[in-house]
């Protein structure tokens, strides 16, 4: 399906990238996590079953904190190395536009919804100097019982791909193909 400038798609209209086979690997050790229903526990995860993706994996918990709505508990080697920073313990909001800040990640929720499901989702990273970098995520929900935390389970695709950039002095991240919700076994939100 061709899009033209300014027309408008439905969501359910809109052509769904691709999925990288290593996006396809990351759901599929995902979905062989025990779980009870179709949102797998923390306390199940076992790193050594994820040993491929742990260089790019990233894990996050979501809080109804504005401030602090996206917060990352763990990044991958690959990740910190790329950006140039550790963004443990950080909020994903500090790094997004402030135009945008209000309602980033608030889509994140709705993989918790009455219809769980995974989300893909297409990003620039821009760094301090400008430099673009088109990235893909997977990303998959994850609940830690013990605490009532909701986490989203993820990885990150493409770093080393650069785009025509001038500097800024800015790092962020910022929309660039959308994002997709994808099933785990209820379909996807409406």
């Amino acid at each position: 399906m061709r899009i033209e400038a300014n027309q408008t798609i439905e969501p359910d209209e809109r052509p769904v990238p691709a999925r990288s086979p290593k996006s396809l690997a990351f759901q599929k050790a995902w979905e062989a996590i025990p779980k009870e229903g179709l949102i797998p526990d923390k306390s199940s995860f076992r790193p050594e079953r994820f040993a491929q993706f742990l260089n790019s994996i990233f894990l996050v918990e979501l809080s109804s904190d504005p401030a602090r709505r996206i917060v990352f508990r763990i990044v991958g080697q690959t990740i910190r190395d790329a950006l140039g920073r550790e963004l443990r313990g950080m909020s994903y909001s500090d790094f997004v536009p402030e135009e945008h800040r209000s309602q980033a990640g608030s889509s994140m929720q709705l993989m918790f919804g009455p219809r769980p499901c995974g989300r893909w989702v297409g990003k620039e990273v821009v760094h301090l100097d400008g430099y673009r970098e088109p990235v893909e995520m997977t990303q998959l929900p994850m609940t830690d019982n013990a605490t009532g935390a909701r986490l989203v389970i993820g990885i990150v695709e493409g770093f080393g791909t650069p785009e025509p950039h001038s500097a800024d002095g800015k790092f962020r991240f910022e929309s660039c193909n959308g994002e997709y919700f994808f099933d785990i076994g209820a379909g996807v939100p409406d």
